[in-house]
């Protein structure tokens, strides 16, 4: 694949940087376009963003020095090497559900609402962010002989030598597939119609859990690289998308649907 986007002398534009990039300007221009929905002004909307972004960012960096103790306490992997790297979804989304609480706090913002429209722009954004992981290397897939497998490698790829040139699922794309689909979903269906007060607040987020729970479920079985801490029978990623599953399914009961 192509690791490096651009390279001049000594500058490189890393594949994944660039497309997570491009994942936040995604989610932030739809956001963007929902701001009066949302009965935000700039000041507040913009506060929303910088909070929930920052909470994303500690968050999966958090998660990600937890599930890599081994390789930080044997000296392979080194703190603060590089934090363009490095970072786990799970850990992102509840980082940016507290900094999000905190900051719909603070602006005055029902926070069920806000994350109605936050759950949409998540997995566009992630979509966008999963190609760059394609591009880079990592979160590959198992060995397959299936006609749309991909080969991976090379220089400054995150797959390991010995399956360079090697057909493999291409998990990342399955991954952004599976998010387009959600948002479009949850944009087109379920918000319209928390908006009409037809559904209840945060059932658009409720949802969003769920679905994205049971995609990424499915999918770590395909996942063939290091997984880092686990809990047998499981992956660490799905025991957290059965409990995304499960916060669905109790909010949902919570709650309930309000129909007119």
């Amino acid at each position: 694949m192509h690791p490096i986007l651009i390279s001049a002398g000594r500058f490189q534009l890393s594949s994944y940087g660039a497309f997570a990039a491009a994942g936040y300007l995604a989610a932030i221009l739809w956001l963007k376009s929902q701001m009066r929905a949302m009965g935000l002004d700039e000041k507040r909307f913009w506060s929303l963003i910088y909070w929930v972004f920052a909470g994303a960012v500690l968050g999966g960096k958090l998660m990600f020095w937890a599930v890599s103790y081994r390789e930080l306490l044997d000296g392979r992997l080194a703190l603060l090497a590089d934090l363009r790297y490095g970072f786990v979804f799970y850990g992102g989304l509840l980082g940016a559900l507290a900094a999000g609480w905190a900051a719909a706090r603070r602006c005055g913002v029902p926070f069920l609402a806000a994350a109605d429209n936050f759950a949409v722009a998540l997995p566009l954004g992630h979509a966008v962010g999963r190609l760059g992981c394609l591009a880079a290397g990592c979160c590959y897939g198992r060995p397959t002989s299936l006609p749309w497998a991909v080969t991976l490698g090379g220089p400054g790829s995150s797959t390991p030598a010995e399956l360079w040139g090697v057909p493999l699922h291409p998990v990342p794309l399955y991954e952004s597939i599976a998010n387009l689909a959600i948002a479009a979903f949850l944009a087109k269906v379920l918000l319209p119609r928390v908006r009409r007060r037809e559904l209840a607040a945060g059932s658009v987020l409720a949802a969003y859990a769920g679905l994205y729970g049971a995609a990424r479920f499915a999918l770590e079985f395909l996942r063939y690289d290091d997984r880092g801490l686990s809990l047998p029978p499981f992956s660490i990623s799905q025991w957290l998308s059965l409990a995304a599953v499960a916060a669905a399914a109790a909010l949902f009961a919570r709650r309930g649907l309000r129909t007119r």
